[in-house]
């Protein structure tokens, strides 16, 4: 049967949740059941299907055929790949069904929205040196309230990535009660990274998000609407339910792309291309 995206490809349905990083596969099949003797349709007559996947589940609904001998099959099952569903009726003719569970449609829309990390390019004071660093970099990227110890991870002028390995001191509040810099910035030791470092792997602009790994499993490869193939790299304590955080990258530049394309805080249809 064709879903509510215009094709037959199965739906993960929005009442479910990720179990041992498989998803839930919904497909459903019209099936018809005739009387060979009089070629009319048979109502009122249950079936019993079955699936050689021990782990799936064949409902009927209704239970039992209509006025035109049709019933709908629901098949669920969490396993990817290729099954076969039989009649197992001894006075009934048919001929087993493969179907195959690959793909699906996420049954509800995503918010769609982005994040990224900071890059010293938008920075301005003074060159320092830093404990675990070689090179100089500046005070406020390294220690400043929108600098690398408040996102994690930040992008230098000679290319590398920085991130914090120790926090030995608290953060200096302004007027208004705001963090504004680190009060100690010896305290903080800091670690060249080859990479920003997510909650699953490595992040990679225009190519990973951020996830509710109980809806997306970790590492997943999916279709976002207008946004193209992600993979499920990182999460995030905001990030819950039907939500997903693009990657973009380091610096103000690139968020100030991603806001003029239309995309950001819109709900877009996902769909599900599998594990990696």
């Amino acid at each position: 049967q064709d879903n509510a995206f215009g094709d037959k490809l199965p739906i993960i349905p929005r009442e479910s949740h990720v179990e041992h990083g498989k998803v839930l596969y919904r497909l459903k099949i019209k099936a018809r059941l005739r009387s060979l003797s009089a070629a009319a349709p048979v109502a009122g007559r249950s079936i019993s299907i079955t699936s050689n996947r021990t782990g799936d589940r064949v409902q009927l609904s209704p239970t039992s055929t209509d006025s035109n001998g049709a019933v709908i099959v629901t098949l669920e099952g969490r396993d990817k790949g290729a099954r076969t569903l039989t009649v197992t009726d001894h006075d009934i003719t048919a001929v087993p069904l493969d179907v195959t569970l690959s793909d699906a449609w996420y049954e509800s829309t995503f918010l769609i929205t982005a994040y990224n990390v900071c890059n010293e390019t938008d920075f301005g004071w003074q060159m320092v040196t830093a404990p675990g660093l070689g090179d100089q970099h500046r005070n406020d990227f390294l220690n400043g309230a929108s600098g690398v110890v408040m996102q994690g991870t930040g992008m230098a002028l000679n290319g590398r990535y920085v991130r914090p390995t120790h926090v030995g001191t608290h953060w200096h509040l302004n007027a208004q009660g705001h963090p504004d810099h680190l009060e100690d910035p010896q305290a903080v030791t800091f670690a060249y990274s080859d990479g920003v470092l997510g909650a699953f792997g490595t992040v990679t602009e225009n190519h990973s998000i951020a996830v509710d790994p109980t809806v997306i499993p970790p590492r997943a490869r999916v279709n976002i609407d207008a946004v193209g193939e992600r993979y499920a790299d990182d999460r995030g304590s905001q990030i819950q339910g039907y939500h997903v955080d693009n990657f973009l990258g380091a610096g103000h530049a690139v968020v100030q792309t991603w806001t003029h394309g239309a995309i950001n805080g819109t709900q877009r249809k996902v769909k599900y291309l599998g594990g990696t």
